[in-house]
Formats: C-alpha cells, structure tokens, sequence
C-alpha cells in the first residue's frame, strides 16, 4: 500500500480492500494464513508510517478486519489478529523503546511473530488488585516472575508475550509492571490449546512462570507502569475487539436472506412472511447498529480522541447487538440451524462469548456508569 492508501476513503485502499476479500475467501488456514493476510498489510494499517506501518488509521483497519471474517466465514483467526493488533502492537507502539520496536513491532506487524497478552488469572479477572503473579528482583538484579496466566489468546503459538506481573504491593495504578518475554524464556511453560465452544480457529492457552528470568530492558513502560500499559490496551481492544463480528453478522444476515427466499412453506418463500421479513429487518437493524457505533469509534480514535468511556460503550453495544441478531437467526432456519452449514450455532456461540472477554459487559456498565457520574 501506497502514500496514497492512508485514506480508508481512497480509492487505492477501495482496491486493497478488495483484493483482501478475494483472498479471504479462498484462505489458508494456520500458521500460513496468518503471515499471507499480515503480508497484505492488515496489521500495519493502525501503525504509523514512522513506527513501519502504513498509517491507514483505525477505522481502515476494523474495515479490514470486517471484510477478512466475512469472506472467511470463521471468527477465530481474525479474532486473534485483532487481540494481537489491540493489546500487544498498541501497547508496544505507545510505551516501547526504539530498541523494542525493532525487535517486536517490525516482525509482529509483518507476521514474522505472533504476539499474546497475558493479564488473566484463574483467581483474577476484572479484580486487577488480586493479581497474584509477581516480579522480583534476584541477586544479580535481573526479574523473577513466578505466578500463571490463563485465557491468553494465541498462547500456545505466541514468539513474544506482554506479561502483567506485580513488583510491589498497594495499589494496582503503580504495583503493577509488564515485561515483554519471548518464547524459549527459562522458566516460561506454555500450555496448550483451551478446548473451547467458540471462536473456532483462535488458540487460549495458559502460561505457568517458574523463576522465568527477565532484565530491566525488557519491561514495557518501566516498573510501576503495568496498569497503564493495560489501560491503552484495553481501551483500543475493547472498542475495536468485535470489529470482525461485523463481518460475520453480514454474512449470517446475506444467507439468511437467501435462505428464505429459497425454501417455500405452504406453497410460497419463506421471505413472503411477515414473521421471517421482521426477523430479517431486525437482524439488519442490529448490524447497522453496531457498525455505526463501532466505526464512529474508529473515527474518534483516528482523531486521536478515543477515550475509555467510549470504548467500553463500544464493546457493550456490539455485543449486545451480536447477541440479539443471534437470538433471531435460529428461528430463520427453523431446525435446520440445527446443521453445521446453516453456522448459526457456532454464531450463537461466538455471540455469548462477546459478552466476557476484553472485560464482561457488567464491567463495561460499571466503566460507563462512572463516566455519567454515578
């Protein structure tokens, strides 16, 4: 992509855009498929050109990142590439060193890397001040992690990981500390794929750190800067997260459609009924809900005025959506969304989980009731 491309109106980017459909639709899977779609340029588009990415902004990526899971058809690899262009290229964009940059954002944009945040614990979600993963110094002042992770999305494949630990008791807003720890750490175990009813095609898995030994130079931020880190993550994550729940929405809505129009009951389509028709307009009115609210976002984030208040407005209204144009698809179909090709079930799936990952929508109620003063 071209100087020309940094607009996701230009024509250029149009062009692009399409060619990425294209591809999509006849993708690899794994490993393979991730470095082919990153060596299009998908996760460059948020980066700026003077970071080595194209400068294409936010809302050009969630149109990508739409446009690639509707042409897929399968949620979890765009899921996993957004988790890692949220959580780890922002972080490391925002609070990384040259020296860091060169070594991960340069390979994680190309696809050369995977990246993985780890914050999650078995005993500690949302609860930050429970986090019982910690950070010593030793001996020979290097840091000593010890503790585990778990939901850590592209965990089992993952080069590099941002890794929340605890370096001093008290308050979450300066206890916490990131560290950047490759794969192949000593002391870093990394377990393997979660066995999960959603998100087909993205690996969870867990990480245990056993006096997984770390130097000065590979914390992110510095000490005390963790809970910052976090919070630029989660504020890009959690508004641009469900931007490929977009694309699948569209694509369950365009079958549906085509559905009712080929199968007849008592003599006439399906798409002559009243109760189908209000089906199909209220599944089109939740898509075009949630995409103008996810894409006013990406603007505001383009404008460099993204706050968290919005992003979790973001992430509560899409999934809310996402579930409410589920609710509606089985009934489509009849028992035929019983049936793998119909994917309504695994829609239905992937919908429920939309509700917790990246913060529950309870937490998301919480962050916005604050923001109203309440």
């Amino acid at each position: 992509m071209t100087e020309r491309a940094t607009s996701p109106y230009s024509a250029e980017f149009g062009d692009w855009l399409a060619g990425l459909r294209d591809w999509a639709g006849k993708s690899p899977d794994g490993a393979t498929a991730w470095r082919e779609v990153a060596g299009q340029g998908l996760l460059a588009l948020p980066v700026p050109a003077t970071a080595g990415g194209t400068g294409t902004g936010y809302e050009a990526a969630c149109l990508a990142l739409e446009a690639f899971a509707e042409e897929r058809g399968r949620s979890g690899l765009p899921f996993a590439m957004a988790a890692q262009m949220w959580a780890c290229q922002e972080p490391l964009l925002a609070f990384g060193t040259p020296g860091q940059h060169s070594r991960y954002l340069t390979p994680l944009i190309e696809g050369r890397v995977v990246g993985a945040f780890a914050a999650t614990e078995y005993d500690s979600g949302s609860d930050l001040l429970s986090l019982q993963t910690r950070a010593e110094r030793d001996a020979d002042g290097r840091w000593r992690l010890n503790g585990s992770k778990t939901f850590v999305t592209n965990g089992p494949t993952a080069d590099v990981f941002v890794i929340l630990a605890r370096t001093a008791e008290g308050s979450a807003l300066s206890g916490l500390t990131a560290f950047l720890v490759p794969r192949g750490t000593p002391g870093l175990r990394i377990g393997k794929d979660i066995d999960k009813a959603a998100l087909d095609g993205a690996q969870l898995g867990s990480l245990l750190l056993d006096d997984c030994t770390v130097d000065d130079k590979d914390q992110l931020g510095g000490t005390g800067c963790g809970f910052a880190v976090l919070m630029h993550a989660m504020r890009h994550e959690r508004a641009f997260i469900l931007a490929p729940v977009l694309g699948m929405m569209a694509r369950a809505l365009r079958r549906a459609v085509e559905h009712t129009r080929a199968r007849a009951q008592f003599g006439q389509p399906l798409s002559t009924y009243d109760t189908i028709r209000q089906r199909l307009v209220r599944m089109h009115l939740s898509l075009t809900s949630a995409r103008e609210v996810l894409y006013t976002t990406a603007r505001a984030a383009d404008e460099d005025s993204l706050d968290h208040g919005r992003s979790s407005l973001t992430k509560l209204h899409v999934s809310t959506e996402f579930n409410r144009f589920c609710h509606e698809l089985p009934d489509v179909y009849g028992g035929y969304a019983l049936l793998p090709e119909t994917e309504a079930m695994t829609l239905m799936a992937d919908a429920v989980a939309s509700r917790y990952y990246s913060g529950t929508s309870d937490m998301q109620m919480k962050i916005i009731s604050e923001g109203l003063g309440l």
